[in-house]
């Protein structure tokens, strides 16, 4: 229920004074002069309150700032450090996926960083004389990471018409998820 207090206030000071003015004994009297000083400090309560109220809603105001203000820097430094974080393991990927590659008796032909094959970004893309090496790097992997590294894989197998090798490069791969890309055929590198 909304209470106009401007009204509220009116009405309990035109009671207060009939009172007053018909009040026949002292008892009567003090009665209404209780209520006077009842609705005074209510009035006096109110316009504290309302003031303390305005102060809380100034003092949110500048919080929900500072906490805008804050989210964009947080996100900023997730963006920086999710950067960071893809181009080391793009490299670590990069150094252990050069030996293997070497081993097979493969020549390394090139070695792109954020390639684009199809419409579909690739973290790192490596091509051999043989094969092509799609990896996509994340954090903290999920199925539809796996999935995603399975289409572009298949999308650089069309582009470059050679037999193309799926890998999901993280740091905290879970067990299941390991199991999951291994069951459609991606291979997994721990970091």
């Amino acid at each position: 229920m909304s209470v106009d207090l401007k009204t509220l206030e009116e009405v309990v000071e035109r009671a207060v004074k009939k009172a007053l003015a018909e009040a026949r004994s002292e008892e009567m009297r003090a009665v209404a002069e209780a209520l006077k000083a009842l609705a005074d400090y209510t009035k006096a309560g109110f316009t504290q309150v309302t003031a303390e109220l305005k102060e809380l809603k100034t003092r949110v105001s500048a919080l929900e700032t500072r906490t805008a203000s804050l989210e964009k820097r947080v996100s900023n430094i997730e963006d920086s450090l999710g950067s960071l974080t893809e181009a080391t393991l793009s490299r670590y990927v990069w150094e252990d996926l050069r030996e293997e590659v070497r081993a097979r008796g493969e020549v390394v032909l090139s070695r792109r960083r954020n390639a684009r094959v199809d419409g579909l970004d690739i973290d790192l893309l490596v091509e051999t004389d043989r094969s092509v090496y799609v990896v996509e790097v994340k954090t903290k992997p999920r199925r539809r990471d796996v999935d995603a590294v399975a289409r572009k894989a298949e999308a650089a197998r069309g582009a470059y018409g050679k037999p193309a090798v799926a890998i999901l490069a993280g740091v905290r791969i879970g067990d299941d998820i390991e199991k999951y890309a291994k069951g459609r055929g991606v291979l997994v590198y721990r970091y």
